[in-house]
């Protein structure tokens, strides 16, 4: 700094500078960033009696142009702190201790002592009060990044994928960013919401992106190669800030964020002029945010594997457990139903029934008609004993054209009327693909404490036999003591 004096320049009075605490008072209090740096300029230029530029500081070593006073004569919105040292003009530290806000630049040369002074005292206090306004900012945010995270977590396991991540919470996004526009670069897809150039621009910007070293976390539109920086329409999207999404070290893609390029310099008659640009601030929060979205990401990823995990095992299931004809249970799991009802009854002492039935005659309708008939009759037999039966009431293919009906609970005589409804339903009930009458015979055997798993099923097996002996198309039911017993009325025989 030249410490010549210029005396055409102002130079304040020790007198005056009483009149400048309320001055220093209000910079030292203020809470809005944009009033300090329209009076902080205004204050400097009637110091100094030149144009007055502020930058604000970036971690990649440049500054960027945020506001100027009267009509300051310098035609780039970023530069680095010794490319602004030119001419009279200095780049001073504002504040001037570290970590600092950013750089004020000035004239400087010819000013008396008292005025660098007082210079320097301003920038100090303003420069103070913006840096602990920007940590506020961003505390602020964080605080509703934080609130964002609760809330998505709690919605996550309605959310299927990308698009309906984006589409309930990219307009937060966009307005804690002040961006126009975000997209999730993901490795398999794009994912946008606001105002974002072409999907061929964005692959290409995903390209352009995923060359970069994987040490890389953040990137801008002046990083990038030429060729991608001039496919962006800048008129539009001349701010982008890309941050790397990583999952424990593995990168799930980009999140970019558009943001409305900067107005044009202002004309002679403009007394000032502030212009946007991403701030070490906002790369901070965008990196906080592109964490909070990968780790949502990859729980939606997850969850989605889960799903698709759990659909195949109930698929899997339903292919182990279900006959593939007719759908109903196969004989499996009606070995597994039958001893779960077993082991329930024996423990609550219900009365338990089955009932197994064939289909009369049907190797002759195989035999006849050929066997896409016969298939067509169980299905038909099944749909019909699916009708009759109760939604409690376990029942599936046993094997072939043999049927097992599981009933718990109920008496004998209700055990009967249900394989006598299941016989005289199957009766009148026409096959629409076989012109002959089905019938079915129907052995009943009741469990009883002691009796095994097979000698049950041994039991229905040969009551079941023994109505085919006595004319088909009738009901048996197996005495406990000896499965050749019969009571009850005899049905008519088959016609």
């Amino acid at each position: 700094m030249d410490m010549s004096v210029d005396p055409s320049l102002p130079q304040p009075r020790l007198g005056d500078l009483a009149a400048l605490l309320p001055e220093l008072t209000w910079l030292g209090s203020a809470t809005e960033q944009d009033a300090i740096l329209q009076r902080l300029g205004e204050l400097l230029a009637e110091l100094t009696g030149h144009p007055v530029a502020l930058y604000r500081y970036h971690p990649n070593g440049q500054s960027h142009l945020i506001h100027h006073l009267a009509s300051a004569p310098w035609g780039t919105s970023t530069a680095t702190p010794e490319s602004l040292a030119i001419g009279p003009d200095r780049p001073l530290r504002l504040p001037s201790d570290a970590p600092h806000w950013g750089y004020v630049r000035c004239h400087t040369v010819g000013l008396a002592l008292e005025t660098r002074q007082v210079l320097t005292l301003m920038l100090n206090i303003a420069g103070q009060r913006l840096r602990y306004l920007k940590s506020l900012h961003y505390e602020r945010h964080r605080e509703q990044l934080k609130a964002k995270r609760r809330l998505i977590i709690s919605e996550i396991r309605q959310m299927r994928d990308a698009y309906e991540l984006i589409n309930r919470h990219g307009g937060h996004w966009l307005s804690l960013m002040n961006a126009q526009g975000v997209v999730m670069l993901l490795n398999d897809q794009q994912v946008a919401s606001g105002e974002t150039p072409s999907a061929a621009t964005l692959l290409q910007l995903k390209s352009a992106l995923d060359a970069m070293p994987q040490t890389r976390r953040t990137a801008s539109v002046s990083e990038l190669p030429n060729e991608m920086a001039a496919a962006l329409p800048r008129s539009r999207y001349g701010d982008l800030l890309a941050v790397r999404m990583t999952v424990n070290e593995k990168t799930l893609g980009w999140l970019a964020l558009f943001r409305l390029n900067e107005p044009p310099p202002p004309s002679v008659n403009d007394n000032s002029h502030q212009h946007a640009a991403w701030l070490a601030s906002d790369t901070q929060i965008a990196q906080d945010l592109a964490d909070d979205i990968g780790v949502a990401l990859s729980v939606i990823d997850i969850m989605h594997a889960n799903r698709k995990l759990i659909s195949t095992n109930d698929r899997w299931k339903r292919l182990a457990h279900r006959d593939p004809l007719t759908g109903c249970w196969n004989r499996y799991r009606l070995d597994v139903a039958l001893s779960e009802a077993m082991a329930q009854s024996a423990y609550r002492g219900d009365p338990l029934f089955l009932l197994l039935m064939d289909i009369d005659d049907f190797k002759s309708i195989n035999d006849h008609y050929g066997h896409s008939v016969g298939d067509d009759v169980i299905v038909h037999v099944a749909s019909l004993i699916k009708r009759c039966l109760r939604r409690q009431d376990s029942w599936g293919r046993w094997g072939g054209e043999e049927f097992m009906v599981i009933l718990s609970g109920g008496t004998a005589e209700h055990a009967r009327g249900m394989a006598e409804r299941l016989r005289a339903d199957i009766a009148r009930t026409p096959c629409p693909t076989h012109a002959c009458r089905i019938t079915i015979s129907i052995g009943v055997a009741r469990w009883q404490p002691g009796l095994g798993h097979r000698q049950l099923i041994e039991r229905a097996d040969d009551a079941m036999y023994l109505a085919k002996r006595r004319g088909k198309n009738r009901v048996v039911t197996a005495e406990k003591s000896t499965s050749e017993a019969l009571w009850g009325p005899t049905n008519p025989p088959a016609r």
